[in-house]
């Protein structure tokens, strides 16, 4: 028997799209929250762990950042809604 893993993904995809890639707001939090978890996990090769309890300040730094960059993301997204509610004013 062979596990079809086409309707899983295309499941998972139509999640993902309607929890958090509908209005612009999710867009921009998801986005922003994407680029804290890529430059988090990019910082170890940047010398963080150097600086002394690299895997403590790593398991830290990769909510911090995620959390940071999805508020930041949230914010621009909100602030980008607003205008276009009054553009169409």
């Amino acid at each position: 028997m062979r596990i079809d893993y086409r309707a899983t993904v295309h499941f998972m995809a139509c999640q993902f799209v309607q929890l958090a890639w509908t209005t612009t707001q999710q867009k921009w939090t998801t986005a922003g929250a994407l680029i804290g978890l890529t430059l988090s996990l990019m910082l170890p090769g940047f010398g963080v762990a150097s600086a002394g309890g690299g895997i403590a300040g790593w398991k830290i730094a990769i909510p911090l950042l995620m959390l940071l960059f999805g508020l930041a993301g949230n914010r621009f997204g909100v602030g980008r809604e607003k205008t276009a509610l009054l553009r169409r004013r």
